[in-house]
This record gives structure tokens, C-alpha cells and sequence, in this order.
């Protein structure tokens, strides 16, 4: 049996269930979702194979926690990024800023994966609640400008970022980008908030 290394058995279970995400984390940064096995997380995270399938049933299950994981810190991120600015015109500016500085430094890559897998119909349902937390705050400031279709300006926002995301290289310093984007996406609000 293994030695127990925490307090309580149950932040032992915490523990070794956040080092195979991180080892997961890493699998897949470094090589994309096939580089993930039960076998390489384990060796990563140095516990046995069996003691991951404790905590995933398949590679599967692992590939969709990892990606949860990472969206949930993304999103969290940038949902507290937003909530220290006080104008619409500073969130939404902070959502660009936030959005490619994640990009460049490579932590959108896990996110991206999503798209070449597929995932269980609950892990996609738990992805869209995350994206809809995400875009929240978003909406409301694009609210406060007085924009009446939010949805079609956050989904312009979200466009513009994708077409940033594309010039960055991972490691890349994305203030051109930002300054240029932000630019681009606030001549473009105030002048939908005048129609």
C-alpha cells in the first residue's frame, strides 16, 4: 500500500490527483493528446500505472480532465482579470490583453486540443458552462457601452482574438498584437454603440 504523505487520506487522493493532472499538463503541451498514456502520467507524476486508473478509467477520462482543468484556471483567470477593471472600455481591453498574453505563453495549447478529440458529451456540456462564465463578464461590458446584440459583439471580440492568436508563436511577446487588436476592437464597439 502506499504511504499516505498528507494530513488526511483524502488530501493524499488531492494530492496525487493534482500531480497526474500536472503530469497530463505537461504529456500534453509537450507532444499533444497522443503523447498522453496511462503509463507516461504515471512515470511523470511517479506513481505506479495502476494507481492511475484509481482516478481515470481511460486515457480518455485523463485527456478530459486535463482539459477541464486548464479551462477552468483560464477562465479564472481571465473572469478576475475583468472584475479589477472598473470601465466597459478597460474590461474589454483586459480580455484582449489576457486572452493573447494565455496564447502566447502556450497555455491555450491544452484548450486547443479540444478541437482534434473527441470528448464525452458531459466534458463538452461542463467546456460550454466554462465558456459561458468566460464570456459573462464580457457581455455585461459590452452591455454598458450600450450595444443591443451583446452576442454578435462578444462573438466580433472572440473573432478578433482568434485572428491575433494566429499571428502569436508560442514564447512570443504578443503586445503588438494586443495593441493592435484593442485598438481595433474598441473603434469597433463605439461604433456599433452608435448605431
Amino acid at each position: 500500500m502506499p504511504r499516505i504523505m498528507a494530513p488526511t487520506l483524502a488530501e493524499n487522493r488531492d494530492q496525487r490527483r493534482a500531480a497526474l493532472l500536472a503530469a497530463g499538463h505537461e504529456l500534453v503541451r509537450a507532444g499533444g493528446p497522443r503523447a498522453l498514456t496511462m503509463a507516461g502520467v504515471a512515470t511523470r507524476a511517479g506513481l505506479s500505472r495502476p494507481a492511475v486508473y484509481e482516478y481515470f478509467d481511460s486515457t480518455q477520462d485523463l485527456l478530459a480532465a486535463v482539459l477541464l482543468d486548464e479551462m477552468r484556471r483560464w477562465s479564472g483567470d481571465v473572469v478576475d482579470h475583468l472584475a479589477a477593471e472598473s470601465t466597459p472600455e478597460t474590461k474589454i481591453a483586459r480580455y484582449v490583453e489576457v486572452s493573447l498574453g494565455l496564447i502566447a505563453d502556450g497555455r491555450h495549447e491544452i484548450i486547443a486540443v479540444m478541437s482534434e478529440t473527441s470528448l464525452p458529451k458531459l466534458v463538452r456540456q461542463q467546456i460550454n458552462e466554462l465558456h459561458a462564465t468566460l464570456a459573462a463578464p464580457l457581455t455585461q461590458a459590452v452591455a454598458a457601452l450600450g450595444i443591443a446584440d451583446t452576442d454578435q459583439a462578444v462573438r466580433l471580440i472572440q473573432g478578433v482574438v482568434e485572428a491575433a492568436a494566429r499571428r502569436l508563436l508560442p514564447g512570443s511577446d504578443p503586445k503588438s498584437q494586443v495593441q493592435a487588436s484593442t485598438a481595433f476592437v474598441l473603434g469597433g464597439l463605439r461604433a456599433l454603440a452608435t448605431h
